[in-house]
């Protein structure tokens, strides 16, 4: 019987960044393979994905999940308003992209499955407050997810912990470009 695999490679010393996920789901024909890059290139039957906010999400979302299981330090949730991880992953989670179907795969209808890997309060912030974003327990459990990082797997969770850090303070495009438009104005104003 075939068991829920989830696989994370992570390379960059200056810049940590998802390279490469290995998904295997039960009831998939296949196991899928995505690596980074607009498409998949040399690499045959790969799915592809860009490092965008809305993939650094998923990782944060996964991270989280892992590091929730052994300790109480980390929030499972992933949670944030406008402009944040988990809203880019909302909106990927509803959009539908074709990495998202790449990387988790897609059931019958072509329904992509990351709808039932993440659980999701508050979807598109319908409602007034942020957007809260898990890893379903019922699908995903800790033992079926393994971190890498430059090759090797990562279990501390004082590496896994930093590594979330290092997702999390890319946060999401565009961004930092707003904070410094508005701090160059709060400059201007106190000339």
């Amino acid at each position: 019987m075939q068991v829920n695999s989830f696989i994370f490679h992570f390379e960059g010393s200056t810049r940590l960044e998802l390279v490469k996920t290995e998904v295997q789901i039960n009831g998939l024909p296949r196991s899928l393979t995505c690596i980074r890059g607009k498409t998949s290139g040399a690499y045959t039957n790969y799915g592809s994905f860009q490092w965008t906010s809305g993939v650094r999400g998923v990782c944060s979302a996964f991270l989280r999940f892992v590091l929730s299981e052994g300790s109480d330090v980390v929030d499972f949730c992933l949670i944030g308003g406008k402009a944040s991880l988990a809203a880019s992953l909302d909106y990927a989670i509803s959009k539908g992209p074709a990495w998202l179907g790449e990387m988790f795969g897609t059931g019958i209808g072509g329904n992509q499955l990351a709808r039932r890997i993440f659980k999701i309060t508050n979807p598109n912030r319908k409602r007034p407050g942020p957007v809260a974003i898990s890893v379903n327990k019922n699908i995903v459990t800790a033992d079926q997810i393994q971190i890498f990082w430059e090759g090797k797997q990562v279990v501390e969770h004082d590496q896994l912990y930093s590594m979330l850090l290092a997702v999390e303070e890319q946060g999401v495009e565009g961004q930092r470009d707003v904070v410094n438009k508005l701090n160059a104005v709060k400059e201007i104003a106190n000339m």
